[in-house]
């Protein structure tokens, strides 16, 4: 079980009378699930929350029962809600930066902040940090506080938390997941009576048009370097556009370079509306990405990690080639990835 003590949230939570919870930019299947339940758990103790993260829930995550409570954060709508909270908790994130939109209005108000996370970085800019980088997801964490708080796991609790540990461990093969992974998701398909097959299809199965054909456009662009140890792909603005992909999540395409043998890390890099470049770095086994993404003011996991940097597209991709260098070179030398091994 985690090492966090959570008495002292615990008992935030049963006084504050203006609660919000929120997540990372470009908020994912961790971040998502582990709002909703906490939202579904606390009318259980008499408390109610608010759900504002940057943008809109995206549609492969809309079949969750509680989908309906995330809300995009409008200025006029959202600001004075956030300053006038009394306990405001981030999930997921532990980087002020990835608040985003958000990260004025939170910094502006004198609510407790409490970062519930899973991630490497404790930042102490938060009030409170309930951190355990030993969880393979902050869903672990979320479903560890309720039981804590002696919480009944509903089924719509149980659906959120399952979609949580399964996007985050990328369905077990990653090296955080453990044999008490497999037990709290084993309760929570029996405690929520959960299809795992129909949860795959709506989270997995239901891609789009035009993310099939930018799959396709980022597969004709790859590139490789350090000894074909790092591929990297790449989408621009007007290839995005063209195949009406802006509201495509595409970096777990970045996911795909890592399927050639002999490649220890891949990369996207995406141009963004706003200009800035989004790029997914994902590894495999000891070559962790995430200090090469917090060094550009990125975060993430060992092995999954993203960064937004200036343009141009061309700047950021020499940068990051560059960057990532050592870590494959050093990656190369373990025994087990000679040999074939993956985690």
């Amino acid at each position: 079980m985690s090492r966090v003590d959570w008495a002292p949230l615990a008992l935030r939570l049963r006084s504050a009378s203006r609660i919000v919870l929120t997540t990372h930019i470009n908020a994912d299947g961790d971040g998502l699930g582990c709002e909703i339940a906490l939202h579904q758990f606390l009318p259980a103790i008499g408390r109610r929350a608010v759900i504002i993260n940057n943008e809109a829930i995206p549609a492969k995550f809309r079949f969750l029962r509680g989908s309906e409570a995330v809300e995009a954060y409008e200025p006029r709508r959202h600001a004075d809600l956030l300053r006038s909270a009394d306990l405001i908790i981030v999930i997921d994130n532990s980087s002020p930066e990835r608040l985003e939109k958000l990260r004025e209005d939170v910094e502006a108000s004198a609510a407790f902040r409490v970062c519930i996370d899973h991630h490497a970085t404790v930042n102490p800019w938060w009030t409170l940090n309930c951190v355990d980088t030993d969880a393979c997801a902050s869903g672990q964490l979320i479903f560890e506080l309720i039981r804590h708080m002696d919480g009944r796991i509903t089924p719509a609790i149980a659906e959120a938390l399952y979609v949580s540990l399964v996007t985050d461990t990328g369905h077990f093969r990653f090296e955080k997941t453990t044999a008490e992974s497999h037990r709290i998701v084993a309760d929570l398909i029996q405690l929520g009576s959960l299809s795992p097959a129909r949860i795959f299809a709506e989270v997995y199965q239901r891609g789009s048009l035009a993310m099939a054909t930018l799959t396709g456009i980022a597969l004709r662009s790859l590139e490789v370097a350090h000894e074909a140890r790092f591929a990297w792909m790449r989408l621009t603005r007007q290839e995005v556009a063209a195949c009406a992909g802006e509201e495509e999540d595409t970096g777990d395409l970045a996911n795909l370079a890592l399927d050639i043998d002999g490649v220890l890390a891949g990369a996207l890099f995406r141009e963004m509306p706003d200009g800035r470049i989004k790029v997914s770095l994902r590894s495999k086994g000891i070559v962790e990405v995430h200090s090469l993404a917090a060094s550009h003011g990125g975060g993430g996991h060992r092995n999954a990690s993203g960064i937004l940097m200036p343009a141009p597209l061309d700047a950021a991709i020499v940068e990051i080639v560059g960057g990532v260098a050592d870590l494959v070179t050093t990656g190369a030398a373990a025994p087990a990835l000679r040999a074939g091994k993956r985690r």
